[in-house]
């Protein structure tokens, strides 16, 4: 079985879950997760229908958005697994919270002047930092805490990203509002002389970079209270070509039930991307504000937040093979309900929180697998690999949203397409962790 060999994985001799090493990873990738959700929850409703940046990107502009997030993790992983290992996880860290000082730069005047194409430029170069820091989040994990303690604490770290992205959400959804009664129209001028209301309207227009600056700020001194960390493996040779890293790694993986369990995991990437280009339409769909979005963008997240700290205290070896297919089977249910009911405000918001809680039942015990089936000597590779194969999967449900929205398909209705996928990952989870 699938499971069984995690248990003589992990750090030996490593701290107790809560040190100060894991509380400030913990910290910093709050903060990174709240910032990247910002930056794509303004971006993807300033493209929704009926938005000032609709006609900029064309109808279903939310796919784009989240390709163009994607594309650098997808493409970038593998690399970035790879100075993980060579170098200290700390120093990787501190060097990529100084680069978001730059980019946020770019994002307030993209959003300050009405530039889309800046904001977007914004967004792929916050997706490039997030690339790079992944792998090495996920590999400091196991060197911070005690091999008993790695499912709790991707627990702990997943709820913490839910709650980052509920408050990445609605923290967009509030700038939103304000950005859209502020748009700034490129080229356009505000008269020096004018009326109070327009300077006040006008300032709105700047709201999220201020908001962007104070988290990229945040970020960065709670990561210079990481404790230094040495490189696993300083001697690994460079390596310019990322694909090269990927072909080399998923060999490796597949010596083992590794490479079996990182696809297992990367399907719920998939399903979260469609997810969430889906409802930011429900704006249009139901009649409601951003806000009111953003409220369900966020019960999402609250809820998977509780079900992954609910399934890391559960989690035990033997229960793994029931717990990832229940968990795909609940998505399923959800999905498929939210895809083929009529829409009410009340049963959306109900029917998103109950789909969240069965999330963590599926991906804490996939992602906990992942951390200790991978070698010591080659695990941000492994996880760097891993997670370009989840972006891979979200980019591939990015494009299926596209593709069927500029089919004519209804917004909502791409959830019962998205719950009949999740009975097929039901069955195939179930067949391989019973082999």
């Amino acid at each position: 079985m699938l499971d069984d060999p995690t248990e003589e994985r992990g750090i030996a001799g490593s701290p107790p879950l809560w040190n100060r090493g894991f509380v400030s990873l913990l910290a910093t990738q709050f903060v990174e997760a709240s910032t990247d959700n910002v930056v794509k929850t303004l971006l993807t409703i300033a493209v929704a229908a009926g938005k000032p940046w609709e006609l900029v990107f064309g109808h279903g502009g939310g796919g784009w958005i989240g390709v163009a997030f994607t594309v650098p993790f997808i493409l970038l992983s593998a690399w970035a697994g790879r100075i993980a290992d060579r170098n200290s996880k700390r120093s990787v860290t501190v060097v990529l919270k100084l680069a978001a000082f730059g980019v946020v730069i770019l994002a307030a005047l993209g959003f300050g002047f009405g530039h889309a194409w800046l904001a977007m430029a914004a967004l792929i170069l916050f997706a490039i930092i997030s690339a790079f820091f992944g792998p090495a989040k996920y590999g400091m994990i196991a060197e911070l805490v005690a091999r008993r303690e790695i499912a709790r604490a991707n627990g702990v770290i997943n709820m913490a990203t839910n709650v980052a992205v509920i408050f990445g959400v609605l923290l967009a959804g509030i700038l939103a509002d304000h950005w859209e009664e502020s748009f700034v129209v490129p080229g356009s001028t505000v008269d020096p002389a004018g009326s109070e209301s327009l300077a006040t309207s006008t300032l709105g227009a700047w709201f999220p970079g201020i908001a962007l600056a104070v988290l990229v700020l945040v970020g960065f001194l709670t990561c210079l209270t990481l404790p230094r960390l040495r490189p696993r493996m300083p001697s690994l040779p460079r390596e310019w070509d990322p694909i090269s890293t990927y072909v080399a790694t998923i060999r490796e993986m597949s010596h083992s039930p590794l490479l079996a369990v990182a696809l297992a995991w990367t399907f719920f990437y998939f399903a979260a991307a469609v997810a969430l280009l889906v409802l930011p339409d429900y704006s249009q769909i139901l009649a409601v504000s951003n806000a009111k979005v953003s409220y369900l963008m966020g019960g999402l997240g609250v809820s998977i937040g509780v079900s992954c700290v609910l399934a890391a205290w559960l989690d035990r070896p033997h229960r793994r093979r029931f717990f990832v297919p229940a968990g795909a089977l609940g998505l399923a249910a959800g999905f498929l309900a939210l895809g083929l009911l009529t829409p009410t405000y009340t049963n959306v918001a109900i029917l998103v929180s109950c789909t969240g809680l069965v999330a963590g039942f599926y991906i804490i015990p996939l992602q906990s697998m992942l951390q200790m089936l991978a070698p010591d000597e080659s695990r941000g590779r492994c996880l760097g690999t891993a997670n370009g194969m989840s972006f891979m999967m979200a980019a591939i449900g990015s494009a299926m949203f596209l593709g069927l929205r500029n089919a004519g398909m209804e917004s909502n209705r791409i959830f019962a397409v998205l719950g009949a996928l999740c009975v097929v990952a039901a069955v195939i989870t179930w067949w391989r962790l019973c082999r």
